[in-house]
């Protein structure tokens, strides 16, 4: 019986050593580097007054070494230089360290509207420990790119806006409806401008010069012109005051002038008017 106790429990000590054996088997651990988000929307005008700050982060052992993070972008109807500049394409991991040194990106304003999204994508391309992943996951990772959308603060619109039977007319004097059609670069607006009822289809011509190729605001100039006459024969002519402006995107034209009338053959001067033609 002694015999019998001493071998169940020699093999119950193998079984034990065999168990053992099989435990020293070790799945493979995996750290991954990824951005905090996948994408991101910075308006044109803030991003280029403060710059977005971007950030990677390490899934995994605290780093034992610096970790060098090297980027690539794609450009989506963006260009660097004339829509956005990137302050660097390598970022750091300190020893240590969980997140990277942050990545800015800027954009540069501008006064023209685009008729296409823009935004960047920026990769992370490859680092200096071979041993991570980049993205969050094995499949299908995440998070290996980020998209900066790159949101426009003009409108992409063209002063044809202008072209518009209902236009207001804001004068010290009151508001009225004006008339307004567009002829290449010049706007005529046409109606009470004046703010004279005897007076109600006095026109101006006004020419639109972008203060840039395809901006979307200017000056609003004229030279001296006739406006027309009045329902009692009177003939006016209109001198414009200083440099006006417009501005497309918020529908406007502002222009300021002399108005003079016709007396005895000599123009007399009347009054100086300014005037906001906005569309409704």
């Amino acid at each position: 019986m002694k015999n019998i106790k001493s071998f169940i429990l020699l093999l119950s000590l193998v079984a034990v050593v065999s168990c053992s054996s099989d435990d020293s088997v070790t799945d493979p651990v995996y750290e991954f580097i990824a951005f905090q988000a996948e994408s991101v929307t910075i308006n044109e005008f803030d991003a280029s007054v403060s710059p977005e700050s971007i950030v990677i982060d390490l899934l995994g052992y605290e780093p034992k070494e610096d970790i060098t993070v090297n980027l690539s972008v794609v450009e989506n109807n963006a260009t660097e230089g004339v829509d956005y500049t990137l302050s660097t394409k390598t970022l750091l991991i300190e020893k240590g360290s969980y997140t990277s040194e942050p990545l800015f990106i800027s954009t540069i304003d501008n006064v023209s509207g685009s008729l296409e999204d823009r935004s960047v994508d920026i990769y992370i391309e490859s680092t200096s420990n071979p041993n991570l992943n980049i993205g969050l996951g094995l499949d299908s990772p995440t998070k290996a790119f980020i998209r900066v959308n790159i949101a426009d603060d003009e409108c992409s619109s063209t002063t044809d806006v202008f072209n518009n039977t209902n236009v207001q007319n804001e004068t010290p004097f009151g508001t009225f409806t004006v008339v307004g059609s567009v002829n290449g670069d010049v706007v005529t607006f046409q109606g009470d401008l004046i703010a004279y009822g005897p007076f109600p289809n006095a026109k101006v011509d006004i020419t639109l010069t972008p203060v840039a190729e395809g901006a979307t605001k200017g000056s609003a100039t004229f030279e001296q012109q006739v406006g027309g006459t009045d329902n009692d024969g009177y003939v006016y002519a209109f001198s414009q005051v200083g440099e006006g402006t417009y501005d497309v995107c918020s529908g406007t034209v502002n222009v300021e002038y002399d108005v003079v009338y016709e007396s005895g053959g000599d123009w007399v001067y009347w009054y100086t008017i300014t005037n906001e033609f906005k569309l409704p």
